[in-house]
């Protein structure tokens, strides 16, 4: 898949992007999960503190472009406790979805069936 364009042009720095296995996947998939928690470690720090973004977009798994995934407009992130864990808590609540592909049954991509959007392109 790609990224969101802003005025045809991409810029690489206005999406985050989260890749899950596919028992939390399953969980956003049927409604479950609304908030997605991200340990704070340098690494995400970099990624997420001060930061801002248009989008998230969550992936299931790593892999070629056509795992699926949900695009969301992003509203930020929280720092919050988590079994005693300093944590990013990260909405993903359903009506944040702008883009999805649910699920994939070998070559057949199975859409969700949510309204795209026009400013989303195939980055090859």
């Amino acid at each position: 898949m790609g990224k969101v364009n802003s005025n045809s042009s991409s810029n690489d720095n206005d999406t985050l992007y989260l890749i899950v296995e596919k028992r939390v996947w399953d969980k956003i998939v049927l409604g479950d999960k609304r908030i997605e928690y991200r340990e704070r470690t340098n690494y995400w720090d970099k990624r997420i503190h001060n930061r801002e973004y248009s989008y998230l977009r969550i992936t299931n798994g790593y892999g070629h472009d056509t795992r699926p995934y949900r695009l969301y407009r992003y509203t930020g992130a929280t720092r919050v406790m988590k079994d005693s864990i300093q944590c990013y808590a990260i909405n993903i609540s359903p009506d944040l979805v702008i883009e999805s592909r649910d699920y994939m049954e070998s070559s057949i991509c199975h859409y969700s069936g949510l309204p795209s959007t026009s400013s989303y392109s195939d980055k090859n």
